[in-house]
């Protein structure tokens, strides 16, 4: 039986002015999470395990014309599994699950992605056991289609200006 640290849920609501991609615009977001964090057992007792099921919902808008887009999602980061390297260091398997999606003004999806991102962590628990680590290295591996995961800024702001701009 896992020994379990911590356990919380919370939602948020909150929303800024920023430039986005050079647009003047309102950011508003709402959105809640259910983590559980459990401690590893044996040569594993340092590291701690995660669990987070979360859904989002991001509004952008420009505010010199009122256009606006939405990116939303549902999923959950995993703390999959952990192997002891040497001392406080230990690597990590973080597995996201879920999908995003982009949804323009008419409610029309544009982009959407689904799907699973494997990564690969080396992290120092600093031997403290607490939750907690300093990530020493960290590599992903996308499986499905993740056009907006894999998307740079340039492409991210073409699509903000074809949307909102």
């Amino acid at each position: 039986q896992a020994t379990i640290s911590e356990r919380f849920d919370f939602s948020f609501e909150e929303s800024f002015e920023e430039d986005v991609c050079g647009l003047d615009a309102r950011i508003d977001l709402t959105g809640s999470c259910s983590n559980m964090i459990r401690v590893g057992t044996n040569d594993l007792d340092q590291a701690y395990f995660g669990l987070n099921a979360f859904q989002y919902t991001e509004t952008i808008t420009n505010l010199a014309t009122g256009a606006w887009f939405t990116i939303e999602g549902k999923g959950n980061f995993i703390d999959a599994h952990a192997v002891h390297v040497e001392g406080n260091i230990f690597e990590g398997t973080l597995v996201h699950a879920g999908w995003d999606r982009v949804v323009d003004a008419d409610g029309s999806v544009l982009v959407r992605d689904s799907g699973v991102v494997r990564s690969t962590i080396l992290f120092d628990t600093l031997g403290d056991r607490q939750p907690g680590a300093i990530v020493l290295s960290w590599t992903d591996d996308a499986r499905g289609p993740h056009p907006l995961f894999e998307m740079d800024d340039d492409e991210f702001c073409a699509m903000v200006h074809d949307l909102i701009g």
